[in-house]
C-alpha cells in the first residue's frame, strides 16, 4: 500500500490573491503517494467535506497562483482537489514535450488511490496540455478494469491537444487520446485563445463515441491561468467557476459510460511545423479581404494584393516573440520605404486600450490593425503567434513563418525583393 505523509505548507504571498478572490484561508496539504514502480508523486491537498474530488494535472509549465486560488475556492463550495505536476515529481524538464510522454498510467494510480483514500467520486482535470494528461489517465484508469463507475469524469480548462504544430496555414493533427476518450466531459474554453478557431473541430473529436461533451465558453481572456500575478479579466471570469464546477460534477456523474476504453489509434509522427527561418508556403489558407479597424479607429480595407509586395503579421502584446521581432519590422518597413511593399500587423483579440498602452512603451512604427473577435486569424489559419504570410506582387502567398524571425536581415530582405515588379 502507498504510504500517506501529510505536512502543513504555509499561505503566504497567495494571500492578497485570495483575499481578492474571496476565497478561503485554509492552508494546503502537502500529500506524497509511492507508485507501484517507487516512484514519489507530491500532491497538493485542498480538503473539503463533499462527495466528489477533483485530481487536477498541472500544465506544461506548473501551477500558478491562478491555480490554487481556484482549488481553494472550489474547496469552499464542497469540491476537495488534489493538485499533482508529474512532469516536476518525476524530474522531466518542464514544457509540452515531457507532458506527451506521460502515457496515464500514474494517472490511473492515482484516481484509484483517491477514492480508495477519500471514498469520493474523482473527476480527473487538466489545462492546456494538462488536459492530455487527464484523459489519458483517465482511460488507463478504464483498462484497469475498476469495479464501478467512481470516475465520473473530465473538466478541461481550454485543452491543447495538437500533436504539434503545423506548418504556417495548415490544418492541425491532434493526438490520438482526443478521439479515443469516451468519458463525460466539461469543457470551460477561453475565447482568447490561439487555438480557438479550432474548437469546434476538437468537439467533433472528443464528441466521436457519443461521449457527453458539455461546454462554456470564457470570454475575454486567452487562458485563465496564464498570467501571474491574475488580471482583472482573469479574476472576474474565475469567480463563477467553483460554483459551475459543483454543479457540473453531479451532472457528469449522472452519466453512464463504457468502462472499457475506447480503442487508440496510431500516435502521430513526432514532427514540428514551427520555422524559424521563412519558407516556401504550403498552406491552405488563401489571401482573404482584411477590413479592420487600425489602432487610430480608422477603417483598412484590402481585397486585392497584387502591385506590390505585403508582409501580414498576426501578434499579440502577450506573445515575448512577436515582441521580440517588432524592432526587425520596423527596420524593414524603413529599408524598404519608397518600394512596392506594405507591412500590415494584425493584433489578435485583445482590445484598442491594451494595445496603445503597449504601443506607449514598444515602439511600433507600422499600421496596427484589430482583430478584436479573432475572425481574420480564422480565415488564415492562424494558431500560433507570431505568424506571417508572405504576398507577392501577384496576390499569391509564397512565404511564411510561424516563428520570429530577424526581418532586416539582407538575405531576407533580398528574397522580398526578387518578389517585386
Amino acid at each position: 500500500m502507498p504510504a500517506t505523509i501529510v505536512r502543513k505548507t504555509g499561505f503566504g504571498a497567495l494571500l492578497c490573491l485570495a483575499l481578492t478572490l474571496a476565497l478561503s484561508t485554509a492552508a494546503a496539504e502537502e500529500i506524497l503517494f509511492e507508485t507501484e514502480d517507487a516512484n514519489e508523486i507530491s500532491l497538493k491537498r485542498f480538503a473539503a467535506d463533499g462527495e466528489y474530488l477533483l485530481l487536477w494535472l498541472a500544465p506544461e509549465y506548473g501551477f500558478r497562483d491562478a491555480h490554487r486560488a481556484l482549488a481553494r475556492r472550489l474547496s469552499a463550495e464542497g469540491i476537495e482537489v488534489w493538485q499533482a505536476d508529474l512532469v516536476e515529481a518525476l524530474f522531466m524538464p518542464p514544457g509540452t514535450a515531457s507532458l506527451k510522454q506521460l502515457d496515464g498510467a500514474y494517472v490511473a494510480e492515482l484516481i484509484a488511490w483517491a477514492h480508495a483514500e477519500t471514498g469520493k467520486r474523482v473527476a480527473v482535470a487538466g489545462d492546456s496540455y494538462g488536459a492530455v494528461t487527464a484523459l489519458r489517465g483517465a482511460r488507463r484508469w478504464q483498462q484497469s478494469a475498476p469495479a464501478s463507475r467512481y470516475l465520473v469524469g473530465a473538466v478541461l480548462f481550454t485543452p491543447y491537444s495538437f500533436a504539434y504544430i503545423p506548418p504556417l496555414g495548415a490544418a492541425p493533427e491532434y493526438l490520438p487520446i482526443v478521439e479515443s476518450s469516451n468519458i463525460p466531459m466539461m469543457v470551460f474554453q477561453a475565447k482568447g485563445s490561439a487555438t480557438f478557431g479550432e474548437f469546434d473541430t476538437l468537439l467533433q473529436k472528443l464528441r466521436r463515441h457519443d461521449s457527453p461533451v458539455y461546454t462554456r465558453l470564457v470570454p475575454e481572456v486567452m487562458s485563465l491561468f496564464y498570467e501571474t500575478p491574475p488580471t482583472e479579466a482573469m479574476i472576474r471570469n474565475a469567480e463563477p467557476l467553483a460554483q459551475n464546477i459543483r454543479r457540473v460534477l453531479p451532472l457528469l456523474a449522472r452519466h453512464d459510460y463504457p468502462l472499457q476504453a475506447a480503442e487508440l489509434n496510431r500516435p502521430a509522427e513526432a514532427k514540428s511545423g514551427i520555422d524559424i527561418y521563412l519558407r516556401e508556403y504550403r498552406g491552405g489558407a488563401r489571401p482573404g479581404p482584411i477590413r479592420l479597424a487600425d489602432i487610430n479607429g480608422k477603417l483598412v480595407e484590402r481585397s486585392d494584393f497584387s502591385g506590390k509586395v505585403t508582409l501580414i503579421n498576426f501578434w499579440a502584446t502577450w506573445c515575448p516573440p512577436c515582441v521580440e521581432e517588432i524592432p526587425s519590422l520596423n527596420r524593414l518597413k524603413t529599408k524598404l520605404a519608397g518600394r512596392p511593399f506594405e507591412l500590415i500587423s494584425i493584433n489578435y483579440k485583445q482590445d484598442r486600450a491594451t494595445v496603445l498602452e503597449f504601443m506607449q512603451r514598444v515602439r511600433v512604427d507600422f499600421p496596427v490593425l484589430l482583430d478584436e473577435s479573432g475572425e481574420h486569424a480564422n480565415a488564415w489559419r492562424v494558431i500560433s503567434y507570431p505568424s506571417t504570410f508572405v504576398i507577392d506582387s501577384d496576390g499569391i502567398i509564397r512565404y511564411g513563418v510561424n516563428a520570429a524571425i530577424d526581418w532586416d536581415a539582407p538575405e531576407l530582405i533580398d528574397r522580398l525583393e526578387a518578389l517585386m515588379r
